[in-house]
């Protein structure tokens, strides 16, 4: 079972704010967005990568190059206090932000937290397009993601 970190998840109610910390104050480029999925009625692109110089790119999530390009990202997003609820899910990884994992076998990874007794949120492909995504707390109460890439 392999693990690659690949992005923290960091939340805001003010996205204006948060953006502009992230851009101007640490000076991390904008990357463009990946196809998304809309899950519960945001306007996020669906069907293609969105431009980061789209005036509408970015107004509930924006990802910034925290390293090697793909590899390691900031993902700085609005705050979602009942995402997890209206979803029918136990963890809401849109509440206080996560850290997320990258793996090639996320099958793999269901059984170990199975056989471990540890239980996670399975949203499946959910928030961007061909990322299939698991959630769940360690034992401090921190969120952390682990998703695999389906295509």
């Amino acid at each position: 079972m392999k693990l690659r970190l690949h992005h923290v998840n960091v939340v805001s109610d003010n996205m204006e704010e948060l953006h502009a910390f992230y851009s101007d104050v640490l000076g991390l480029e904008k990357m463009p967005l990946p196809p998304m999925i809309d899950h519960i009625g945001h306007e996020e692109p669906a069907a293609e990568a969105a431009d980061p110089d789209d005036e509408t790119w970015g107004e509930n999530v924006a990802f910034f190059d925290a390293g090697e390009g793909d590899q390691l990202q900031i993902h700085a997003g609005r705050r979602q206090a009942y995402l997890g609820p209206q979803m029918g899910h136990g963890v809401n990884p849109l509440l206080t932000g996560h850290f997320a994992f990258r793996t090639d076998d996320l099958d793999e990874v269901r059984k170990h937290l199975n056989d471990k007794g540890i239980p996670f949120s399975d949203y499946g492909e959910w928030a961007v397009k061909d990322w299939d995504q698991i959630f769940f707390t360690d034992p401090a109460g921190n969120v952390i993601e682990i998703h695999q890439l389906l295509r």
